[in-house]
């Protein structure tokens, strides 16, 4: 059986391997040279950075993809767990670090509040039981119609309020804004606000605390090339700088895709990694969407997560003192009128921002004595007009001085290179629609069935990987949607999708995770 993957980002590159190692003839084609998609990184001089993803949850599901091919994840990259998650900056100017170490956040907790520790022990504890059912009930599980919200299914999930928000659920553990707003930060990434994001969510800073944060050495770039070789070694072919023009549906089936050049290339099946509402309405004609949600209408009402201003800098000095992850979370976190809520304005006074510091961990992608850092700035995305050069101006002027906020000092001072990204850029480099990097929001009504799903109801043999579809955004959700690209295609081949889904037991590391075996410590 041939199958066609449209693009190497990092779920083409899972469904690669899975679909390789169930026996499939696969091709990959990709319009760039360089595979990982929005992971492929960016050369500025004599630097490097991750444009991608840049913090990895629950590396057992990635190993999971390679000992199920019958690799070895070690053989081709290598994972270490940070010894602290992320350090949060307040508007108040108290700071609180996240580990994986309970006796190390149980302190940093104390440090701020001695009575935000035994709430945080009943939150853990609640959390746990709320984390196992939710992934395997739901975030590990093909989404295929209403049956997935069947109430058998989600009578376990009643007592844990799946009807408050985010903030309401975390307030009412804590009543500590900075605890609340820390540990619901990655709202943001959902496409929501914390008072408007399903406390369901809540599983996500439990994850990273209970299990910890990694990174892969060489940066999130050299996790693609991985992949890549782990892909070719299963037999995998890659077809580079092959931009495709259209995905060939004959008679309501998906038969292969026709490239730019002209050339069509055939297949049994095809998997479309490249951003979903982007690829759905340039690459599948109108005709086969008519009537869905990957309709033309549908998707242009449809709404979307807010986009990155990105500023990444290439110095000439190190911040040793700093660790991997840091956050500030101004006062402007909590506000919650409508533009706000909504991601309608940028905010170039006091936003909150996200700092990478990859080279106190890693020192790939700088000389030494160098380092590069790179920031994020919530944006609009470019659903309503905005003067995009205006925010580019002020922002690369600004981000380099709130950095002192972070602890980062005179980073001006100390700049290299440095490139700029703005909801543009996404757009229009990267193909991602209207630049929305968090593609389609994670509310109740793009959830489950009723997002768009992995395997598609209204064209025969074409699947969807990638955040756009189930289970979501970010890159574990998206190595899921690969895993039941997996599930689907594996009966139609005689062959079983082992170990799937796999939900990781408390205490479980990967054995790439770069710590001596005889040091290894349990989460």
């Amino acid at each position: 059986m041939k199958a066609l993957i449209v693009g190497a980002g990092p779920g083409g590159l899972s469904a690669a391997i899975n679909l390789a190692g169930l026996g499939l003839d696969v091709t990959v084609v990709e319009k760039e040279p360089i595979p990982g998609g929005r992971m492929r990184g960016l050369k500025m001089g004599a630097y490097e950075v991750d444009t991608g993803p840049s913090i990895m949850q629950l590396p057992q599901i990635l190993e999971g993809i390679f000992r199920r091919a019958g690799k070895r994840i070690e053989d081709y990259v290598r994972l270490v767990r940070l010894p602290e998650n992320t350090r949060l900056h307040f508007w108040d100017g108290s700071h609180l670090d996240t580990h994986w170490d309970q006796e190390k956040m149980k302190a940093e907790l104390a440090r701020l509040d001695p009575r935000l520790v035994p709430a945080y022990e009943r939150w853990m504890t609640l959390s746990r039981d709320k984390y196992f059912v939710a992934y395997e009930k739901f975030l590990a599980h093909p989404a295929n119609d209403l049956s997935y919200f069947n109430p058998i299914r989600m009578l376990p999930t009643v007592r844990f309020k799946p009807w408050q928000t985010l903030y309401d659920h975390l307030d009412e553990h804590f009543h500590d804004d900075r605890v609340s707003y820390a540990f619901s930060y990655p709202s943001k990434y959902l496409g929501l606000h914390p008072t408007t994001c399903s406390s369901v969510f809540g599983v996500i800073p439990y994850i990273e605390l209970a299990f910890g944060v990694w990174h892969v050495m060489g940066g999130f770039r050299e996790l693609a090339k991985g992949m890549m070789r782990c892909a070719q070694d299963l037999g995998a072919t890659f077809k580079m700088s092959s931009p495709v023009d259209e995905v060939v549906v004959e008679n309501g089936t998906a038969t292969g895709v026709r490239l730019s050049t002209g050339e069509v290339l055939k297949a049994d099946l095809v998997v479309v990694n490249a951003d979903l509402p982007y690829a759905a309405q340039r690459l599948v004609p109108e005709r086969w969407r008519e009537g869905t949600r990957l309709s033309s209408r549908s998707l242009e009402r449809a709404k979307y997560s807010c986009s990155t201003f990105m500023l990444y800098l290439g110095l000439d000095t190190k911040y040793e003192d700093l660790p991997h992850h840091l956050i500030y979370l101004s006062n402007a976190a909590r506000k919650t009128d409508r533009a706000t809520l909504e991601d309608r304005a940028a905010d170039l006074e006091d936003p909150p921002f996200y700092a990478v510091n990859p080279n106190v961990t890693d020192p790939a992608g700088a000389p030494k004595g160098h380092s590069a850092m790179y920031v994020l700035v919530p944006t609009p995305n470019t659903g309503a007009p905005h003067d995009w050069k205006r925010i580019e101006a002020e922002l690369t002027k600004k981000v380099p001085r709130w950095l002192a906020k972070v602890g980062a000092k005179d980073v001006e001072k100390h700049i290299v290179e440095q490139r700029a990204f703005t909801a543009e850029t996404w757009r229009d480099e990267f193909n991602v629609f209207r630049g929305a990097v968090f593609n389609l929001s994670h509310t109740w009504l793009q959830l489950g069935p009723l997002r768009p799903r992995v395997k598609s109801p209204h064209v025969n043999n074409l699947y969807w990987v990638g955040g756009g579809t189930h289970p979501g955004s970010g890159l574990l959700t998206i190595m899921e949607s690969a895993n039941i690209v997996g599930h689907h295609i594996a009966p139609l081949v005689g062959r079983q999708f082992a170990n799937w889904p796999h939900v990781p037991a408390l205490g479980s590391l990967p054995t790439s995770d770069g710590l001596p075996r005889a040091g290894r410590r349990a989460a």
